[in-house]
């Protein structure tokens, strides 16, 4: 932490007093136990979310391997898994949510198999009332379920302005069908694509191109929608190079004996004057902060939504003899001006809340409305 954390401030904390505190507590210590446990006090002594210590018992959850463990983004898949066992539901709510919003239902799953449908509002959990706080919504509302096939839970759901609150019983079992990539054409005069992009994974350039070649198989496009909200990030600098050239800012720490890198999209590989709208939320994190950054600092996109997450923190993990993991903040992101977007988010063009029925307003919800709207010159 000393020689790589990524601000040599420490956030404001003294960090050669925090050495010499946690240097006393570890002689009192006795066993693996609670090493980790004061490693993960200390680490928490930086006041930063990226930065942890990962014990080894906690490497699925943190790295997502084999099964399901309650995050407390509340969702129970994998959007890249094909199938997996879980209700199939995905409540991840972003930081300007007033609701509890089920975001998404894969298509084969408990939760479908229940009623529960994208935009319905998620009122208790087993009795329990969702409540809102400066910190969020209540992680523990879920921790007392267990995530295995053959139990059962209670949500009460409401359903739109006029529906009654119903309490709806929601299994666990095999899900299918999660895998939200996909396109559409949402205007045919002007002619308007629809791409939604729900992670920046390795392939995302590829993917994002074939489909904009199958909606050009019969004429250009006229206005291209990249939907990227509750997107947890990747790499989307290939994305970006589809679409823009040019300096963005420099990524690097915040360091006096540190030097910082030149943050450069090259492109173009598709097309550079098609308008083109970003659709962020709070729930748009890492390289999905990344993306509408770059297209809007290059003069490429119109920012559509609520602001992005502000999670702009490379993180790196270090390798401890115990076989447990500091995973530490290392690197952040300045615009050409100098300015951060850490904790702040890209500030959008057309700021759209939700409100509480956003999700369900029909043909498209009330952001993406927005943007074909905004295409349409509405």
């Amino acid at each position: 932490v000393q020689a790589n954390y990524v601000r040599d401030n420490f956030n404001g904390t003294d960090w050669d007093a925090v050495h010499v505190e946690y240097v006393a507590l570890a002689e009192n210590v006795n066993s693996s136990e609670e090493l980790w446990d004061l490693l993960g006090s200390m680490i928490r002594e930086l006041n930063d979310d990226h930065s942890r210590h990962v014990r080894p018992d906690d490497f699925g959850a943190e790295f997502e391997l084999g099964g399901n463990s309650v995050q407390y983004s509340l969702s129970d898949y994998s959007p890249n898994k094909a199938a997996t066992t879980g209700t199939g539901l995905d409540i991840w709510p972003a930081k300007e949510d007033e609701y509890l919003y089920v975001w998404k239902v894969c298509s084969e799953s408990p939760a479908a198999s229940a009623g529960i449908v994208r935009g319905d509002v998620i009122t208790a959990v087993n009795g329990r009332e969702v409540v809102k706080t400066a910190d969020g919504f209540d992680p523990y509302l879920w921790v007392p379920l267990r995530w295995e096939s053959g139990n059962t839970f209670t949500l009460t759901i409401q359903s739109g302005a006029d529906a009654e609150p119903r309490d709806v019983q929601v299994g666990f079992g095999e899900v299918s069908g999660c895998d939200d990539w996909s396109y559409e054409v949402v205007s045919q005069s002007p002619y308007i694509g629809y791409i939604r992009l729900p992670d920046f994974s390795g392939d995302a350039a590829s993917q994002v191109m074939n489909f904009i070649r199958e909606m050009e198989a019969t004429q250009p496009l006229d206005g291209l929608i990249l939907d990227q909200r509750h997107n947890p990030g990747g790499n989307s600098d290939d994305t970006a190079g589809l679409f823009t050239d040019g300096v963005v800012g420099t990524v690097g720490p915040l360091r006096e004996d540190k030097q910082r890198t030149t943050y450069r999209i090259r492109g173009v590989d598709w097309n550079e004057e098609i308008p083109v709208v970003v659709m962020t939320d709070g729930n748009s994190h890492s390289a999905a902060d990344y993306f509408p950054a770059a297209m809007k600092e290059l003069g490429r996109a119109t920012i559509v939504g609520m602001p992005s997450a502000g999670n702009t923190e490379g993180i790196t993990g270090f390798n401890l003899a115990d076989s447990s993991i500091i995973r530490l903040a290392v690197t952040t992101l300045l615009l050409n001006d100098g300015s951060s977007l850490e904790g702040v988010g890209v500030t959008p063009d057309i700021e759209v809340p939700l409100g509480m029925w956003g999700l369900k307003q029909a043909p498209y919800d009330i952001q993406l409305q927005t943007a074909i709207d905004f295409l349409s010159g509405k």
